[in-house]
């Protein structure tokens, strides 16, 4: 066989009889050759990897661990390659060998398909499409294989019966034995039963936290992204409330953010809830949400004005400010509530992306309206990449259906196989004419009566809906409408904005902000929101294209110093933190505790407003 290998690697045949060289190994050699893979030199390929990993990964890990506890003598290592042949886990049961198989990059992440490494059991098993196969010594093509004898078996996966990954045994050839190939065979059986199991063992998971939580709890949501479970409590809430509750669990779950929130209901009460993840191994599976109503008596303790906080509603006359730091502080639950509350109230932004995911997720029709260039595009296209990996983007302008002789654009939605999920995003709603807007409405009605009709975002650029307008057609196709804040209520918000912008437009360079910038940039009011800061940016690349970005390098616009007269979410937002400084005195590191805020975006805001020093 070495001899074979040598006088292949030399001339491109092997003058060995088949009785040596087997049709499926010589045929790799060829391949390998006219891949072509250096024989002598290891030229190692970094793939990716994901340390949470697949179904497939998932299942692999908990038999190996398995397998390895019951047999800590086996003497082999054991690895799972995609069926791409990247190496996506590995169990070491000799660490010997495993430094070994560590210096041939059988490393989670790196390529180890034939194209890359030659011939290997894995890449006959993949090509050949064989139950399994062992490769040994020489009958590699790569020089630094020839000490690894190794056996590979495929994992078939019983939802669809492709192959979910291949199976590897490998030891030293010293060590080699004929049970290597049973136990290649045997472990992707496992493996593959693992596979077909595991949606049992999610909800499994999932059921045991929901009712582990239920006895505990007024109210109890769990949601796996496709399903909402709900306790016979929460069941008793009005249906408005427990749909704002459940888009609160699918939030947390489509976005993987978790915590003890404060939320106002749309009946007028207030909640307070946690949620909390379930993880299968290393997977998240699910969400659980758990909670009741707020204390009573907080109703007692607090006043309406303040309770209503960032509500979009008309001042209720003069406020003293001073007149909680002249009483006694209010217990620990109130002040726990109030920070939450705060911080809801000072991060808008945060609040409209949880309530995109959460219909997103759930399939829920929405339409963002917000004034142009606050990102609602980029908003809801990086929910739903998040949610649907794998699904498709449809981007229609409303200007395409102005036009009468133009072809309908969501026609062809209608022929389309829905193998995978569908966002229609509508851009330019508010610029519909009257006939415009029947022509989207009829074409929107047939997509609702598909079998699987894709999710429909519309984006109106205006701050407030208006009925009257002929998008008012169209509102009754939406579940939702979600408001998207403003560029100027996001100041703290400003830099990191301006960093992934400047890192999309000048991909590569060394180019940076500089502090004195960002504080600029965060003093400028924006009326034109993302938009105008993108067409800033663009100026300043042009014009400095490396180095540190100074003020100067500014257009002027950006150092226009004029009063403006604050919103109400804005002069709400100012109220607070007037209060949370006269109740600190002063203390700003104790204000920001108080507002459930970053001390930096503290002073951004207190900036921004012009608040004067309160000591």
């Amino acid at each position: 066989m070495e001899a074979a290998r040598r006088s292949f690697l030399a001339t491109g045949s092997c003058p060995v009889g088949r009785d040596v060289v087997r049709a499926g190994l010589l045929a790799s050699w060829e391949r390998s050759r006219a891949a072509p893979v250096d024989a002598e030199r290891f030229l190692p390929r970094f793939a990716g990897h994901d340390p949470a990993g697949s179904i497939a990964v998932g299942a692999a890990d908990a038999v190996f661990d398995d397998f390895l506890a019951a047999d800590k003598d086996t003497g082999c290592c054991l690895a799972l390659l995609d069926p791409s042949g990247v190496v996506r886990t590995r169990r070491d049961a000799d660490p010997t060998l495993g430094r070994l198989l560590d210096e041939v990059h059988l490393v989670p992440g790196y390529d180890w398909s034939e194209a890359a490494v030659g011939t290997t059991a894995a890449a006959l098993v993949l090509h050949e499409q064989v139950d399994a196969v062992a490769v040994s010594g020489p009958e590699h093509y790569h020089s630094h294989l020839t000490w690894l004898a190794e056996a590979a078996a495929p994992v078939i996966d019983p939802r669809d019966g492709g192959v979910a990954g291949v199976v590897v045994a490998a030891c030293h050839t010293a060590d080699r034995s004929p049970l290597l190939l049973p136990l290649a065979r045997m472990l992707a059986s496992q493996v593959a039963e693992r596979i077909a199991g595991e949606p049992h063992r999610r909800t499994a998971a999932l059921l045991d936290r929901f009712r582990a939580r239920s006895p505990e709890h007024d109210w109890v949501f769990a949601t796996d992204g496709d399903v909402v479970l709900t306790s016979a409590g929460a069941r008793r809430l009005d249906g408005p409330d427990l749909r704002a509750l459940a888009d609160l669990v699918v939030a947390g779950f489509a976005m993987a953010e978790f915590a003890a929130v404060h939320t106002d209901l749309p009946s007028g009460h207030c909640a307070e809830v946690a949620t909390e993840p379930v993880h299968l191994g290393a997977q998240l599976v699910g969400c659980v949400l758990s909670g009741g109503p707020a204390t009573a008596g907080r109703a007692a303790e607090v006043s309406e004005a303040m309770r209503r906080q960032g509500s979009h509603v008309a001042p209720v006359g003069p406020r003293d400010y001073a007149e909680d730091a002249r009483r006694a502080r209010a217990g620990s639950e109130h002040a726990e509530a109030r920070i939450r509350a705060n911080r809801e109230l000072l991060t808008p932004f945060l609040r409209a992306r949880h309530e995109v995911a959460a219909c997103i997720t759930q399939g829920r029709n929405h339409l963002l309206i917000g004034e142009p260039g606050v990102g609602k595009r980029s908003v809801v296209l990086d929910r739903f990449r998040n949610a649907f990996p794998q699904g498709r983007v449809v981007t229609v302008d409303g200007g395409s259906f102005n036009s009468r002789t133009s072809a309908d654009p969501v026609a062809r939605l209608l022929d389309q196989v829905r193998d995978r999920p569908h966002l229609l995003l509508l851009q330019d709603l508010d610029g519909l004419s009257p006939v415009a807007a029947r022509r989207l409405d009829e074409s929107l009605r047939q997509l609702v009566v598909r079998p699987a009709p894709p999710l429909v975002v519309g984006c109106v650029d205006t701050p407030a809906m208006d009925a009257t307008r002929p998008y008012g057609l169209l509102l009754r196709h939406f579940h939702d409408t979600i408001r998207i804040p403003a560029l100027r209520y996001r100041v703290d918000e400003v830099g990191d904005i301006a960093w992934a912008i400047l890192r999309r437009i000048a991909a590569g360079r060394s180019l940076r902000l500089s502090l004195q910038v960002v504080r600029v940039l965060e003093g400028y009011a924006w009326p034109g929101n993302i938009s105008e800061l993108e067409d800033v940016l663009r100026y300043v690349v042009a014009r400095k294209p490396l180095g540190e970005i100074q003020p100067p390098d500014l257009p002027a616009l950006c150092f226009q110093a004029r009063a403006r007269r604050l919103s109400m979410l804005e002069s709400a937002q100012c109220d607070a933190i007037i209060q949370a400084l006269y109740e600190s005195r002063g203390n700003r590191y104790q204000a920001a505790a108080m507002l459930g805020i970053a001390r930096s975006s503290l002073y951004r805001k207190i900036d921004a407003f012009g608040i004067s020093y309160i000591a």
